[in-house]
């Protein structure tokens, strides 16, 4: 034994396991490659890639990535986002590419490592800035991790595999829950739904008749704010106010929404706030995100805050306005710097407003589905989190 750990271990530096694959493409239409992956195509915790973009849809530098490389993150590493590539292709300038170096970790084993909860808490301790925390590659280079020999890394791939194998049959069930839902609401807003006796009567234009209303006339919508410049000073965080980034916004779904950053009463001052059960869109940047407050939240001016009326559950309205999503995006955003939407494009919406009873049974019909995804996550949560345990039992008292 030497330096305290186990015989075969080694106590190294993360850039002695690891290199940095920093290749920079400037026009990715003249990359050569046909996959872009942005940070919004890796699934947290997931180490496969099920997603991604095409380099015409992109501009400004991005990092060229080859199969076996690891693509992580560094960007919000509390996301806990990173892929191992199976093609060659490009990917956000707000990630690192890395690349095992193979006589000191297994290419197999270092992706799981990375996914542990060890290293993942080391990356946020390191990354810098309050509203984007973000992770430079010349500091977790110097980061120092107990690896075990090469077999014992063998063996816990081995088990990771296995891991990741149930996981992903999960996420797959997931993710066909996902178009289930997508096809739901398309039909519902298009078709009507079933009230029990006989279909919502169908329009000629193949649109329930149900009243239409101005977003405005059934709902409060107002603008967040964070009046002072600079916004990143430290005092104005660290309380116990949550305070929604667009981030959190598009992460989340409905109800299943939480701040990432918290004001303190210094911050307060110059921000917002929504109440409960207020819907959150995004205006800038991503385009008509949705959630739904379940605490008094603060937002900045990338955020609008809609408070419903009498007329329409708080739930109907966010499950309009996700449908509305990609008209919002393609056919109204307008793009100056970056795509963006205002208060003169959401209160004239118009929002589809049937009878309570039938807004009730949308509603029913919509949750269904989605707590039938969250349970196929839930498994693969809990997968992740036994392999996480065995993980840190190998690992862990060695650090």
């Amino acid at each position: 034994m030497s330096d305290g750990l186990k015989q075969g271990w080694r106590r190294l530096r993360f850039e002695q396991m690891a290199q940095n694959v920093n290749v920079r493409v400037d026009d990715p239409n003249e990359a050569g490659v046909e996959y872009y992956v942005g940070l919004e195509h890796l699934d947290s915790d997931s180490l496969k890639i099920r997603r991604w973009g095409s380099p015409a849809d992109v501009t400004a530098t991005k990092l060229l990535f080859e199969p076996g490389d690891i693509i992580f993150g560094r960007r919000r590493a509390y996301q806990r986002k990173l892929g191992v590539a199976e093609w060659r292709g490009i990917a956000s300038a707000h990630s690192l590419v890395l690349r095992a170096k193979p006589d000191v970790v297994l290419p197999e084993f270092l992706p799981f490592f990375m996914q542990s909860d060890l290293f993942m808490d080391r990356a946020k301790q390191i990354s810098v800035g309050s509203l984007s925390p973000t992770i430079n590659w010349k500091t977790l280079a110097k980061q120092e991790f107990a690896l075990p020999p090469l077999e014992e890394q063998r063996r816990i791939a081995n088990l990771g595999r296995q891991a990741a194998s149930a996981s992903d049959s999960s996420l797959a069930a997931a993710q066909a829950g996902h178009r289930l839902f997508s096809s739901s609401l398309h039909r519902i807003f298009t078709q009507g739904v079933d009230d029990g006796n006989a279909q919502i009567e169908i329009s000629p234009s193949s649109s329930p008749q149900w009243e239409t209303l101005p977003l405005a006339d059934v709902a409060t919508v107002e603008r967040g704010k964070f009046s002072h410049r600079p916004r990143n000073l430290p005092e104005f965080y660290g309380g116990p106010y949550p305070f929604a980034q667009t981030g959190d916004v598009a992460s989340a779904r409905g109800r299943n929404f939480k701040a990432s950053q918290h004001l303190s009463d210094l911050g307060v001052k110059y921000s917002r706030s929504f109440p409960p059960d207020s819907i959150l869109i995004t205006i800038a940047a991503v385009i008509g995100a949705t959630a739904i407050t379940t605490e008094e939240t603060w937002c900045p001016d990338s955020v609008v805050g809609i408070i419903p009326g009498d007329r329409v559950i708080v739930d109907y309205l966010e499950y309009v306005l996700r449908y509305r999503r990609t008209h919002l995006e393609h056919a109204v955003a307008t793009q100056t710097a970056q795509k963006n939407i205002n208060l003169a494009v959401l209160r004239p919406l118009p929002i589809s407003v049937p009878e309570w009873s039938t807004q009730e049974k949308i509603v029913e019909l919509l949750k269904s589905i989605e707590i039938g995804i969250a349970a196929q996550y839930s498994r693969a949560e809990k997968g992740r989190r036994l392999f996480q345990s065995a993980l840190a039992k190998k690992i862990g008292e060695e650090q």
